[in-house]
């Protein structure tokens, strides 16, 4: 590309030049001429003032303006020559000046001029004026030699100055292209950097962009991926529980097994397409929450679990204000803090639901050791020190956020997770007004469930 640009624009200045220096060569070598003959027609003018009156006069005198080369010679009224250096006779340039017409041409192969030789009103005889071509010649040669050499000087700027400018397009359309070859090969790390040029610098932008929208996809893939097998392990193993329980039992109802293991099932979907709404950032109808199904569900679905390991579970619920929320992200958060608390915790899993002034919290604490962790790394996807929260806890923080929830490490002794979801503007308060917050569950004792 770059020697096509430089050839192109040498090319182009070739062209310019040449259409432009042909004629103005054509131009000088005409003026160099005629200003040539001026200076001849100069000299037969002198040589013809000179000699007017008196044609014998010695002429060797007259041609003293003709000391660059011009020869003068005078005729007398017959055409013959008298004095002075010229043909002798026969030239049609005489003949016209002894009828009183002044002329120039070619005489035996030098430049002339021959002017009448006037006695008052009578032409008496003419002077002719003669200058070798090579003069003019030469001086016409050397002006096109410097043409040429200012051509040739301008055709080595326009090759230098297309190398520059070929340099600068081409070095960013290269980048552009390894860029785009980064890209392909799943780099989305890459980015290009601006070449100073407004249309270079737009593609360049757009590429830019470009690997930004992409990486950010591939990463949504990959964490729903990983999101996926994390937050699919705990019901698949809720429904293998169900139906080994089921075989296990002689004469179960295995009608009501099915019913359970289909139900297991649709969450195990529900679950699945909560993923995909957080990774494709697809719109998320949401619904009103009731804190009584809520603590309901978390009971159906999490105290078999949580018995069959001998961990009691404890829910508290205080009345809410109304707020607006997807329920598939509310229980995939839950099931995350509850899955953490029962694989990392120990002694009973409480979850307390509290109605705050403008927005609804929710606790969820266990009886484990102290956390020395510091809380933000618990959050972050895969961090070296926080060794097994490495995926669920980032999934929940980014479905609260999604909910336009928030979610926290509230208190290390015991560990408590606390789920913020902000009271709608639209949502209409709770009849009974805001709620007092009770004390956290994990300093009262309930019953498990």
């Amino acid at each position: 590309m770059r020697a096509r640009i430089v050839r192109l624009t040498v090319a182009l200045a070739a062209l310019t030049i040449t259409v432009f220096g042909v004629p103005l060569a054509a131009a000088v070598a005409q003026f160099l001429l005629a200003d040539r003959y001026t200076a001849i027609e100069q000299a037969a003018d002198a040589a013809a003032l000179a000699a007017s009156g008196d044609l014998t006069r010695a002429v060797p005198s007259v041609p003293a303006a003709a000391d660059d080369g011009v020869q003068v010679a005078v005729y007398d009224g017959r055409g013959a020559r008298i004095s002075g250096t010229g043909p002798d006779h026969g030239v049609p340039l005489i003949s016209d000046a002894l009828r009183g017409i002044s002329g120039d041409g070619m005489v035996d192969g030098r430049l002339g001029v021959a002017a009448p030789v006037s006695d008052g009103d009578a032409v008496v005889g003419a002077v002719l004026a003669t200058s070798s071509r090579s003069a003019v010649y030469a001086e016409i040669g050397g002006v096109w030699l410097g043409m040429l050499a200012l051509a040739a000087t301008a055709l080595l700027i326009a090759w230098l100055l297309a190398r520059r400018q070929a340099g600068l397009l081409v070095r960013p359309l290269r980048s552009l292209s390894e860029v785009a070859e980064r890209l392909g090969g799943g780099d989305f790390s890459v980015r290009t950097q601006p070449a100073g040029i407004t249309e270079i610098d737009s593609l360049t932008e757009s590429v830019n962009r470009t690997a930004i929208r992409l990486g950010a996809l591939v990463d949504r893939e990959r964490s729903f991926s990983a999101d996926a097998s994390h937050q699919l392990r705990t019901p698949l193993t809720g429904l293998r529980m169900q139906l080994e329980l089921a075989l296990d039992q002689p004469g179960a109802d295995l009608r009501a097994a099915i019913v359970a293991a289909l139900s297991s099932t649709d969450r195990l979907e529900s679950t699945i397409e909560e993923l995909l709404l957080l990774a494709r950032d697809l719109p998320q109808p949401s619904t009103a929450f009731d804190a009584h199904d809520f603590v309901e569900d978390l009971r159906r679905r999490w105290h078999p679990l949580l018995a069959a390991r001998g961990r009691p579970l404890r829910l508290m619920a205080d009345s809410a204000p109304q707020v607006q929320i997807r329920l598939g992200a509310l229980t995939q958060i839950m099931d995350v803090l509850i899955d953490n608390a029962e694989r990392h915790g120990l002694g009973a899993v409480t979850v307390t639901v509290r109605g705050l002034e403008n927005a609804v919290a929710i606790d969820v604490a266990d009886q484990g050791p102290r956390l020395s962790l510091d809380p933000e790394v618990l959050f972050q996807r895969r961090a070296a020190q926080a060794s097994g929260y490495g995926i669920g806890l980032a999934l929940a923080r980014r479905l609260a956020e999604s909910q336009g929830g928030r979610l926290r490490l509230t208190d290390t002794d015991p560990p408590t997770f606390t789920l913020l979801l902000p009271v709608t503007s639209s949502a209409p308060p709770a009849d009974d007004g805001p709620a007092t917050p009770r004390r956290p569950a994990r300093h009262t004792p309930g019953p498990p469930s």
